[in-house]
């Protein structure tokens, strides 16, 4: 039986920090996929898994989460398809930080999939400086540590309240995981298998129970060739903000370089990556936003 490891967490929490960490750790060992799934219509974290490195088979599903009645019949598709011509040990299903995963323990159970796959961990990662803040935002960010077998409690770095009171809220909403705290998802393989008491308990225990459609939030993708000067593109993302629970993508300066942006909750990192090849991509997450609106704003700082 192929393992299939799900990893979920909300925007920004660092779901792609810890699969390049486990790609990094066990792709010279082990034939793994990964399966990369987007809200919007394109994936900038797939492009970022690529430039760090080739040693995986890479397939998206974008447009909405793996989870939604639109996505189910795609998803067994190219999961079966994955599996037959691939043949991987392991697949990692990284899913949209908009997904809610509440039935993950019945996706896997078609008659096409359920012999040659089985569920091996269910894994959430949580920002703790925005726990409360995602906690407040939408159903989903609770459904995706309600379904955990591991819960990493990530960015404790940039967190200056007490854990134990993030701790005490994610026992509440989930007894049977346990969690780990950590920085730049630094959590080994080993670290993960070792510390699951009860594989699969926190999601048998809502089967039946299905998932919750499509948020109420936009995904709008910015493409455009035109380059930014480095402090114009910060007041770019500060104007964003104001709409915008999460920005991410990669930007092409005036200088000759490129950067990848990340910004959650109006914290911004920005920094420079190689081997880029493309034109300027930035997709942006909010409740009362449009692409006009984003274009013109980035043309309006570009000029």
């Amino acid at each position: 039986m192929v393992k299939f490891n799900l990893i979920t967490g909300f925007l920004g929490s660092g779901k792609t920090s810890l699969l390049k960490n486990l790609l990094n750790e066990l792709s010279k060992q082990k034939r793994i996929a990964v399966i990369q799934n987007e809200f919007a219509s394109t994936s900038v974290d797939s492009k970022d898994l690529q430039l760090n490195s080739k040693d995986f088979e890479l397939v998206e599903i974008n447009n909405g989460s793996v989870f939604c009645v639109c996505q189910l019949s795609n998803f067994e598709q190219t999961l079966d398809k994955l599996l037959e011509e691939y043949q991987p040990e392991i697949v990692f299903l990284e899913a949209s930080g908009l997904a809610d995963p509440i039935s993950i323990a019945e996706l896997l159970q078609t008659p096409s999939l359920s012999k040659r796959i089985t569920l091996d961990k269910s894994i959430c990662l949580v920002d703790a400086a925005n726990y409360f803040k995602g906690l407040s935002t939408l159903v989903r960010f609770k459904h995706q540590m309600m379904v955990a077998d591991v819960i990493i409690l990530n960015k404790i770095d940039l967190f200056d309240g007490d854990l134990e009171d993030i701790k005490k809220s994610i026992v509440e909403l989930n007894p049977f995981a346990d969690i780990l705290p950590s920085v730049y998802a630094e959590v080994s393989w080993e670290k993960l298998s070792d510390s699951i008491i009860h594989p699969s308990y926190a999601a048998d225990r809502f089967k039946g129970q299905k998932s919750e459609g499509v948020p109420d939030m936009n995904a709008c993708v910015l493409r455009v060739h035109d380059k930014i000067d480095i402090e114009a593109l910060k007041l770019f993302v500060e104007e964003l903000q104001e709409k915008c629970l999460r920005i991410k993508g990669f930007v092409n300066l005036k200088d000759g370089n490129t950067v990848l942006l990340q910004s959650v909750f109006n914290k911004l990192d920005i920094k420079q990556v190689n081997n880029y090849r493309g034109r300027t991509e930035v997709i942006a997450f909010g409740f009362d936003l449009n692409i006009v609106e984003m274009r013109q704003l980035f043309k309006k700082h570009s000029n």
